[in-house]
């Protein structure tokens, strides 16, 4: 069946869609140009992306972790010996003011700390560990931060909109960027 499934003539099951970024590196201006921290700045990022544990970043927001990106994410970290961020973000509750943003605000962390129970199971069960942060923010700006912050972040895995869903066949892709620190 796993022919099958490779040729393309199996069970249509859900699909995920790979984007790669080429891996970081410093270019031959830098190392040229009057101001080398640029290029020493550079250097020091690979060598943190190549000596620090290779992450997955698994974003959600606050809701309940699907089925499709949790087995996903638990796949792709017991194949390539990773551990798992848990990230729950959203700007709902920054929409509001006054008392209506801390109920809102208490709501989201209440809603995501409960949504990773399943999930953080199951990794404890695979042994894979698993961390789970909260942040109100943007996604995009959440990930960027996070991303630049920790070297070891090598996948950002996020939950498929509604619109990339298809229903002819009953795929799902479900987005991973592979960012600009390969090392495997």
């Amino acid at each position: 069946m796993a022919l099958l499934n490779w040729l393309g003539m199996g069970k249509k099951g859900e699909k995920v869609t790979v984007v790669k970024v080429k891996e970081e590196s410093i270019h031959q201006g830098e190392m040229a140009s009057s101001s080398p921290s640029a290029a020493v700045a550079a250097m020091a990022r690979i060598v943190d992306q190549k000596t620090a544990t290779t992450k997955i970043l698994v974003v959600e927001d606050g809701r309940t972790y699907s089925e499709t990106v949790t087995e996903y994410a638990l796949k792709m970290a017991q194949r390539l010996d990773c551990e798992i961020i848990a990230l729950d973000t959203s700007v709902a509750p920054l929409k509001f003011t006054g008392e209506r943003r801390d109920t809102e605000t208490a709501a989201f962390f209440d809603t995501a700390e409960r949504s990773v129970r399943r999930f953080a199971a199951k990794a404890e069960k695979m042994g894979i560990t698993l961390s789970h942060m909260m942040e109100l923010g943007d996604q995009e700006e959440v990930i960027a931060r996070m991303s630049s912050q920790d070297a070891g972040i090598r996948y950002v895995l996020t939950e498929p909109e509604v619109s990339t869903v298809h229903e002819e066949g009953h795929v799902a892709h479900v987005p991973v960027f592979d960012l600009a620190c390969s090392r495997l």
